[in-house]
């Protein structure tokens, strides 16, 4: 069966896989971002539950789900954003220590078990430790305002500056660096990078303009709104990476269906 420059396989089987793969990704994904703790929680344990039923047995590669997991972040990170004070991204102590945690994981994994001695995995393991740094920073907040309330403006003032020279070098590395031996995924991650640099930079314009001005003005309230649509858009896009290059195996994905030619062809 072949579609556009890339043959699924006769029996279709990757076919049925790939669409199990996003049917899952497209029903527990929104209940996990949207919906009340109780149904939040159970989609959350069935959705790790199959990731592990895809990774183990279907050989799902695991660049779809860290592509997922970091566009779901994003656009979850967007509500904060609207409706928080116009400063660094505040969130739950335990959504924070979750992604530590799993940042960390990354980071060992890449440290210890790939060769290091490779460009391409020492920018990764760059990657995740910035990545690492962002979520300790979020989980600086939550915790400082429990455990010493009268440090957290430091802490909020210095996060501030932190978090978008985190941000900036994600977006750099990310822009920079030879991410995918495919033209078009060096493209999908160059604009990846740019999304994350202009996250960075309406961090700090939002952090500026609530620091002159009411929270509820005009301008602070279309500024919260662009700093939203950035860090909504950056997950919009890594999530539709995800489907596009990673869906299938050896790094394919929905448009290896349809596209042909060099864009495609590294």
């Amino acid at each position: 069966m072949e579609f556009g420059n890339w043959a699924l396989t006769e029996d279709s089987s990757e076919a049925y896989r790939a669409t199990y793969v996003l049917l899952v990704s497209a029903i527990l994904l929104p209940v996990i971002l949207f919906a009340r703790r109780g149904c939040m929680t159970v989609a959350l344990v069935l959705l790790l539950a199959s990731i592990v039923h895809q990774v183990s047995r279907l050989h799902v590669d695991t660049s779809y789900w860290g592509h997922i997991a970091a566009g779901v972040g994003l656009c979850r990170a967007s509500h904060y954003i609207l409706h928080g004070d116009g400063g660094a991204l505040v969130i739950r102590v335990q959504h924070a220590s979750l992604g530590l945690i799993a940042t960390l994981a990354m980071f060992s994994y890449v440290v210890f078990r790939l060769p290091l001695h490779t460009f391409y995995n020492k920018v990764h393991a760059t990657i995740w430790a910035l990545a690492s740094l962002l979520f300790a920073s979020m989980a600086a907040h939550p915790i400082t305002a429990r455990a010493c309330n009268g440090a957290l403006p430091r802490v909020a003032a210095a996060r501030q500056l932190h978090d978008p020279a985190v941000l900036a070098a994600l977006g750099t590395l990310l822009y920079t660096h030879l991410h995918d031996m495919q033209p078009i995924g060096m493209l999908f991650h160059q604009v990846f990078g740019v999304q994350l640099g202009a996250i960075s930079v309406m961090m700090l314009a939002s952090s500026a303009v609530h620091a002159a001005l009411p929270r509820e003005s005009p301008l602070c309230t279309l500024v919260r709104g662009l700093h939203a649509f950035w860090w909504l858009f950056a997950g919009v896009w890594a999530v539709h990476m995800a489907a596009f290059m990673y869906v299938f195996k050896g790094k394919r994905g929905l448009l290896h269906t349809v596209a042909v030619g060099d864009f495609t062809n590294g």
